[in-house]
């Protein structure tokens, strides 16, 4: 175990998050009890309106708390390098403040409701943490020993980042810009609403809104696997499907504890799942690697010139960095240095040479998915392979003279 050294300050935020919790204890008993009379005084707190000074004083202690312990564990550097996300300060400020907001007008109907309050603070908090849970018990299910059919697995991995109900989001949040301006229309129209200033600028912006952004939520949605990079703006859902029949995945064990933890990187014949997504091993020619924070960022290459990209989040650095490359070596399949700065297009028409009789780039590609590729990729590496400069004899002192 890694011994821990407090320093002063984090034990003064350690006692500052206990003193707040503290008084949040006991603004809860006054407002649920009805005790202390003082508590229950309304008074106006900005722009929240009239508030009882136990809720007032309650969302105080909560944004204490939240602050004080976040700052604490960020000393601590718990989290070891994986990449620190503001999700768990949000969570820890907002969730209880909406919950004291809502206790207060559950505490007019009684006892009832409180156990709705509870009811309902179970159901956030559940929403803020299950998701975790599912992405990891559904990237688990492409272990299992039965034989899966490739669109059984590549549906399973693209639950792993819940890309349906992300594309669910994107296409309601858009539908219902469309509705607010039609709807808009429509009441002013038939003169239930008189069209003044504001509204006027609120449904034209809403209106150029949704048609600047139809093309990127048309490509969002109607994209086939999201996570299939680069393929999935090639091939078709049942080549896509089809590519997977027969693959079997297995998790890459690491040593570093932080790697243990935080990366879930499988392998199969053909593919490799990194950071939820489907890379081909057959494609891949170069691995090109960012880290711009706490994450790590991979741009990989492909022998059409294509590059698809994928990011996990914890950075790579000092002694997970030879763990990882042997990853990425696995991925290639080569290990030498090649010379493929900006020579994208080239990659791209010695792609299309070695399959002169298909005359799109989707029949290109699935003809090149469906076979041994050992001697293309061979060809790869002999053409973009970097020369090796012969080592310089070193002169006698008679030839020096």
């Amino acid at each position: 175990m890694e011994k821990r050294n407090f320093s002063g300050k984090t034990i003064l935020k350690l006692v500052g998050a206990l003193l707040a919790l503290a008084y949040l204890g006991f603004c809860l008993y006054a407002g649920i009890t009805g005790k202390f009379p003082s508590m229950h005084r309304v008074e106006h707190v900005m722009r929240f309106g009239d508030l009882k000074n136990w809720v007032s004083g309650g969302m105080s202690a909560v944004m204490i708390f939240a602050f004080c312990i976040t700052s604490a564990l960020n000393d601590l550097n718990l989290q070891k390098g994986r990449k620190k996300s503001f999700l768990p300060l949000f969570l820890t400020m907002i969730l209880p403040i909406i919950l004291l907001l809502l206790l207060e007008s559950y505490l007019d109907i009684g006892w009832i409701g409180i156990a709705l309050y509870a009811g309902i603070a179970a159901f956030l908090f559940g929403i803020a943490w299950i998701p975790q849970l599912l992405n990891q018990w559904t990237a688990r299910r492409l272990l299992r020993d039965e034989s899966m059919s490739g669109r059984r697995q590549v549906r399973i991995i693209e639950w792993i980042h819940f890309h349906p109900l992300k594309k669910l989001l994107v296409f309601g949040l858009w539908g219902f810009g469309v509705v607010l301006v039609l709807r808009g229309i429509w009441i002013t129209a038939t003169g239930k609403i008189e069209m003044d200033r504001e509204l006027f600028l609120f449904l034209l912006g809403t209106a150029v809104l949704v048609v600047a952004l139809f093309q990127k939520m048309r490509h969002y949605v109607c994209a086939p696997y999201r996570n299939i990079p680069v393929l999935n703006q090639i091939l078709s859902k049942k080549q896509l499907e089809q590519l997977l029949d027969g693959e079997h995945f297995e998790p890459i064990k690491f040593e570093d504890e932080a790697m243990k933890k935080y990366l879930e990187i499988y392998r199969s014949q053909n593919w490799m799942l990194i950071g939820g997504k489907l890379l081909s091993k057959k494609l891949a020619l170069w691995v090109t690697m960012y880290r711009p924070g706490n994450d790590t960022s991979l741009n990989v290459l492909y022998l059409n010139g294509m590059t698809a990209k994928a990011k996990v989040d914890l950075e790579i650095r000092e002694n997970r960095c030879q763990e990882f490359t042997s990853v990425l070596k696995e991925l290639m399949g080569y290990e030498g240095p090649l010379e493929l700065y900006g020579k994208e297009e080239q990659l791209a028409q010695k792609f299309a040479s070695f399959f002169p009789e298909q005359t799109s780039e989707q029949e290109r590609v699935a003809a090149f998915l469906s076979q041994d590729v050992t001697q293309i990729r061979q060809d790869y590496i002999q053409t973009f392979s970097s020369p090796t400069e012969p080592k310089k004899k070193k002169r006698s002192r008679r030839e020096r003279k």
